[in-house]
């Protein structure tokens, strides 16, 4: 079980106790419609009523045009008597004892919870102050501003300029390569990738399928020549896919795929003060999470039998049983918001 999912069956568990009774200092389910005093009644029954206050406010969150059926008397009539046989049915089953039906008490944990949730991080959002946001956006700062990058793949061959005849006789088979990559499908990378692995004499992209990964086209030319980086460029009008001829480095010689392009970036502190600013707030209320729910697992002394626990048989041969009610539901953690992404043509 992962630790989140860990987590919340604990919290289902320490809400297992509001069954046994309320806890000290905590009234039981107050299940009447209105709990607040005052108010004009335009319907009564059994300790309990609704308001024409309440009636008015109900009626104005409708949208204009449902609230055109219930113009006359007549109309409003029908609602109110709708919202009172549900009370009056909500009290029916109270007295039949249907609160404590595993159904109804399934239900009611994952609504606990889901308010739990909210209370704990929707309604108390941890402030995120400005030296926050300057740091992050300093520690990720190749994230908002970065130059143009290019991917590549390479088939590389040994041919240094000062062995004229290995050089020869390494062309001979670039161009041979080449043709075979001509004859592929554009953008079939994988089959290009088939050759570089099989072809390529370049040690630490071979294994790679030639793979360069995302480089500046600074980097490529100090990495692999001022040829290579030259070559990227002029690949870049013909989109992903597109193939160099065979290009002579003073190392040897590469037949080049550009497989992905990345434009330059350049965002600053304040085009992103916003979204940093969410993101980090996003990443507090995700530990308030975990911190809460760690706690209730201190507090309530939570352990697992691993022996017991092992013996528990799963047996994926026999039909699904009935359920004898609907499983305990689970909340997921809050989620981080996403870091900016800039478009990009990628390789799969």
């Amino acid at each position: 079980m992962s630790p989140v999912s860990r987590f919340l069956s604990l919290a289902l568990l320490a809400l297992v106790g509001c069954e046994r009774g309320p806890a000290p200092g905590h009234a039981v389910v107050d299940f009447r419609h209105s709990r607040e005093p005052g108010g004009t009644p335009v319907a009564a029954w059994k300790d309990d009523r609704l308001t024409a206050e309440e009636l008015k406010q109900r009626l104005e969150e409708m949208s204009p045009a449902l609230r055109e059926r219930y113009q006359t008397l007549e109309q409003k009539r029908e609602y109110v008597e709708g919202q009172a046989r549900f009370e009056l049915l909500v009290q029916e089953a109270l007295a039949r004892g249907l609160q404590n039906d595993p159904e109804v008490v399934a239900s009611t944990k994952r609504a606990l919870v889901s308010r739990l949730m909210r209370a704990q991080l929707d309604e108390a959002r941890p402030p995120v102050s400005e030296a926050e946001v300057a740091a992050y956006y300093e520690s990720h700062k190749e994230d908002y501003v970065r130059p143009e990058q290019v991917r590549l793949s390479h088939i590389f061959l040994a041919a240094p300029r000062t062995d004229a005849a290995r050089g020869e006789t390494a062309r001979v088979k670039a161009e041979k390569v080449l043709a075979e990559a001509k004859a592929l499908p554009p953008r079939d990378f994988t089959a290009f990738g088939r050759l570089a692995r099989t072809h390529s004499e370049e040690p630490r992209t071979q294994p790679l399928d030639g793979d360069l990964r995302y480089r500046s086209l600074e980097e490529l030319g100090q990495d692999f020549g001022p040829e290579v980086a030259e070559a990227a460029r002029g690949l870049l009008a013909s989109g992903p896919g597109a193939l160099s001829g065979v290009v002579s480095t003073e190392a040897g010689l590469h037949v080049l795929q550009l497989t992905g392009h990345q434009t330059a970036l350049n965002l600053k502190l304040e085009d992103m003060r916003e979204q940093i600013s969410n993101r980090l707030s996003q990443e507090k209320r995700t530990r308030a999470w975990a911190e809460l729910l760690a706690g209730l697992e201190r507090r309530s002394g939570f352990s697992v039998d691993a022996a017991t626990l092992s013996r528990v048989h799963v047996d994926v041969s026999t039909p699904m049983r009935p359920a004898s009610g609907p499983p305990p539901g689970t909340i997921p953690a809050p989620t981080p918001a996403a870091p900016p992404s800039s478009a990009s043509v990628e390789r799969p």
